[in-house]
């Protein structure tokens, strides 16, 4: 309930659960509306980074180092995030409690 009053959708289609790498039973596809430039990106957690996934024509974007900073700023928990035309989907250990998630929402109000 806390997570839907900080603008989070929870849940996710069979479709959603399909384009995520990192997804399992045991963690959570949370959704938020998308404010950041950032569109059609997939970024996932490999080595405790989170790194472009598709498109990787996105490397030699003249702001993909901007980009990655930001994205670099995103907590550990956060396993992988897709930026859609009007949404974020992000996978995470909803475990961590809602402290976390605010923290999640903090840093992806910046990207």
């Amino acid at each position: 309930m806390a997570a839907a009053k900080e603008g989070f959708k929870i849940g996710s289609t069979n479709e959603l659960r399909k384009k995520f790498k990192n997804w399992s039973p045991q963690v959570a596809i949370y959704q938020i509306k998308n404010f950041s430039e950032c569109k059609n990106l997939h970024y996932l957690r490999a080595e405790n980074k989170l790194e472009l996934y598709e498109p990787i024509s996105f490397k030699y974007e003249e702001n993909f180092q901007i980009i990655e900073e930001k994205i670099s700023k995103l907590p550990s928990s956060v396993l992988e995030i897709i930026f859609y035309q009007s949404n974020i989907a992000i996978v995470w250990n909803e475990m961590l409690g809602i402290e976390e998630l605010l923290k999640i929402k903090e840093a992806v109000l910046k990207i």
